[in-house]
């Protein structure tokens, strides 16, 4: 029973539960940092979207599908009685007339010297001249009668009120005061204005500016109205001299007589100060404003049978006008629960999308994730493209929102990977609609959009192809807005067809812009694309100038392993261009020490006769960190460093060990060889493209060695090597399967036995 008790139990470990795997997680400082990071953009968006008060999610050329009506108590500005205000304004503005008061003065000078000449003559000269007759009759057509007794006693009367100097001076100034509020207003026969092009009661008048003008009544300077005023001011005015002046009453008469028919016209209308003035008189009447009250129609200006907005009426700028202000007064009525209850859905939209970008990345990319610079990088660009798509999207007209969330989409694929940009496009377009208060139309779009960039942008090895990816979405996301919006009820009409002519538009311009931008991106985010690694792969490049006159040997090995390792990089689908140009690298560290390799000794004499094996290990090892060192300094791209670094891994200098090995089995006094001495320092390869260069590197120098380099043997080789550096633990590090490793191994034999076929020998060939 004591054995019993005492005997040892075995026990399985009891599986954690989520609860445990989230208490874990948010255990640890580093979520904590990338939690704290997201709120942080996310507040940013928060305050640049104004996220705590609803959308706006109307613009021009889109139908509403139901009638809109009223959800609070506002004002708008009232269109037609604004117009009709201004209307009447514009009728009812005095307009401007110009006065000549010359005329005038040359009247009554003419009738003062025709008194001081009826004054010099006798009565049968005035009759002879018919001089008397200007002072008899008002109408000149009007038959007089014969002269005769009386009418010459009324002459002499009529002369003897002017006889004298005395006379005739105050009946000249008589006569200008009668003048005197006449002259200052103007005459007029008719006005010069249309009706209903301006007031016909009253008239302004100016004489050389019209900020001089004074208003005046038609009736005041109405030629047939203003006689009779002319009569009473010279009754009136000679009336005031009867002790100079005898029976002014008839002079005044004879004197009106002579008048009426001489009468200038002294106002002219100024058509340009007229108009002029009707425009500030119309720009001066204020705004008029109409209520509405919760649940009324909103009305559009199309007409009566189409006075409310919606009706699959495209929306025009007044109808946007009225919406706005509908909207700024929900707006203005918002209660602080309101805004809360909206603040905590903005945030908790947010933190789901947040949510599935942090679950995605971490099952599908998680060291864009782990890496602080790479995760503050995508955050950024997420969230900067949700500002720019916002501030894009104010005008209504002419929303751009297309260019920002496209070039997202291009920037993340060449940067990136492509499946990751048209997940993270198809966030940011979802994140977009939602929070703007858009429909599915609009997510349908922008997806295709972006994910049709996306898809285009698997390999960029030249600048003009951004601006066929440009056209390209172009022209899938024109038929797409049709389609869409079409199947949402949209009606086709013109509004429809220039609104997808300006989406079309929208994404190839961001091609366009995405070829003038793409060296910067390549710079600011180290991207390294197709084109700059073509540009690096020039052989004119110093340092592979340097490493074939110095290293010749080598650079012809950099060139067999950069044909061999692309061919095996495209077989799994990973970076054969990045291999090709990385192979060219791989070894520039060789330069600093050319005759320490063997490919550079060509048959002379062998350095590492005279070192021992330990330093020759150093020198060999060390043309890894002199590469990488000289990489840097010639800004060449991480991706290339990392290759110098990474394509010998930690494998083991097995020449040197085994050498060092005999000479201490030999030497009973030396101390005991450490494998860890004659390993390369690492990393191990951390990606495909640097798996696929160790064995692409390991294969081409070993084939060198092969006596009679037969399809066998090479094939027996290049397994061999793979074997050996998997069984080594090389490939540990990196997200390479035996399946893949399987192919590479079958493309390196065929380029191998490529590069050394058999050929035909000819009769008179000597056998080397």
């Amino acid at each position: 029973m004591a054995k019993s008790a005492n005997r040892r139990r075995w026990t399985l470990p009891v599986p954690k539960g989520p609860f445990h795997n989230v208490h874990t997680f948010l255990s640890q400082p580093a979520t904590w940092i990338r939690i704290g990071l997201f709120l942080a953009f996310a507040t940013g968006l928060y305050v640049l979207m104004n996220a705590w008060d609803p959308p706006f999610p109307y613009r021009t050329r889109i139908a509403p599908l139901r009638n809109l009506h009223a959800r609070t108590s506002f004002e708008s500005f009232d269109r037609d009685a604004t117009l009709l205000a201004r209307s009447k304004a514009q009728r009812n503005f005095p307009m401007y007339y110009v006065n000549n008061s010359r005329p005038l003065d040359e009247l009554r000078q003419g009738l003062l010297d025709e008194l001081f000449e009826v004054k010099q003559k006798t009565y049968s000269e005035l009759v002879s001249n018919n001089l008397w007759s200007r002072f008899w009759s008002i109408d000149l057509e009007t038959s007089l009668p014969l002269p005769n007794e009386d009418t010459e006693k009324e002459f002499d009367r009529f002369k003897n009120a002017f006889a004298k100097d005395e006379q005739l001076a105050v009946t000249g100034k008589s006569i200008e005061n009668a003048f005197t509020d006449i002259r200052r207003r103007g005459l007029l026969r008719n006005l010069g204005h249309d009706l209903g092009n301006g007031s016909v009661q009253k008239i302004q008048v100016y004489q050389s500016s019209i900020d001089d003008a004074i208003e005046v009544s038609v009736s005041e300077v109405r030629m047939a109205e203003v006689l009779d005023e002319l009569r009473a001011n010279l009754i009136s005015e000679l009336s005031k001299n009867h002790e100079v002046i005898a029976e002014p009453v008839a002079a005044a008469e004879r004197l009106y007589n002579w008048l009426k028919p001489r009468l200038p016209v002294t106002l002219s209308w100024d058509e340009d100060n007229s108009k002029m003035g009707q425009k500030k008189a119309a720009s001066a009447v204020e705004d008029k404003m109409k209520q509405y009250l919760p649940g009324d129609a909103l009305e559009s200006y199309r007409g009566v049978e189409e006075s409310v907005i919606g009706g699959l009426e495209p929306l025009d700028e007044t109808d946007i006008a009225l919406l706005a202000a509908e909207h700024q007064a929900l707006v203005a009525s918002q209660t602080v629960s309101q805004r809360l209850s909206r603040t905590g859905a903005f945030f908790g939209f947010l933190f789901a999308v947040g949510a599935l970008v942090a679950g995605y990345l971490y099952y599908r990319d998680d060291d864009l994730l782990l890496d602080i610079r790479h995760f503050v990088t995508l955050l950024g660009l997420f969230s900067a493209t949700l500002a720019i798509a916002w501030i894009f999207s104010y005008d209504v007209n002419w929303r751009a929102e297309m260019v920002p969330i496209v070039m997202f989409a291009i920037i993340v694929a060449i940067a990136y990977r492509i499946e990751l940009s048209i997940f993270l496009s198809a966030m940011v377009a979802l994140t977009y609609s939602v929070c703007h208060g858009y429909g599915l139309g609009e997510l349908v779009v922008l997806s295709t959009a972006s994910t049709t960039a996306a898809l285009l942008c698997r390999a960029i090895r030249s600048r003009t192809k951004l601006v066929y990816v440009g056209f390209t979405v172009a022209a899938a996301v024109f038929p797409t807005v049709l389609g869409v919006q079409y199947l949402m009820g949209q009606p086709l009409s013109n509004a429809l067809f220039v609104d997808a002519t300006w989406f079309a538009a929208s994404a190839a311009f961001s091609g366009l812009f995405m070829t003038a931008m793409l060296p910067f991106l390549e710079h600011w985010f180290g991207i390294e694309t197709d084109i700059s690694l073509l540009e690096l792969s020039d052989a004119n490049h110093p340092l592979l100038k340097e490493l074939v006159q110095r290293a010749p040997g080598t650079y012809n090995h950099s060139i067999n392993v950069a044909s061999i390792s692309e061919a095996a990089a495209k077989a799994i689908g990973a970076n054969g261009l990045l291999c090709r140009v990385g192979a060219y690298f791989h070894d520039i560290g060789k330069i600093s020490k050319p005759e320490y390799f063997i490919e550079n000794q060509a048959g002379g004499e062998n350095k590492h006769d005279d070192l021992n094996p330990a330093m020759s290990t150093l020198v060999i090892i060390a043309h890894v960190k002199e590469g990488a060192e000289m990489a840097r300094q010639h800004n060449l791209p991480e991706s290339i460093v990392d290759l110098i670094e990474q394509h010998h891994g930690t494998t083991l200098v097995s020449y040197f060990f085994n050498r060092a090995t005999r000479q201490s089995e030999e030497n009973e006094d030396s101390t005991e060889v450490k494998e860890i001495d004659f390993r390369y320092p690492g990393p191990k390869p951390q990606t495909r493209e640097a798996a696929v260069m160790m064995l692409a590197d390991a294969v081409e120098s070993a084939s060198r060695a092969l006596r009679e380099p037969t399809p066998s043997r090479i094939e027996n080789l290049v397994s061999d090597i793979a074997k050996q550096k998997l069984d080594d633990g090389q490939f540990d590090e990196c997200a390479i399967t035996l399946q893949q490793l399987h192919i590479i191994q079958e493309t390196l034999i065929k380029s191998l036995n490529a590069m050394y076929h058999a050929r035909v020998k000819y009769p008179d060939q000597q056998t080397a």
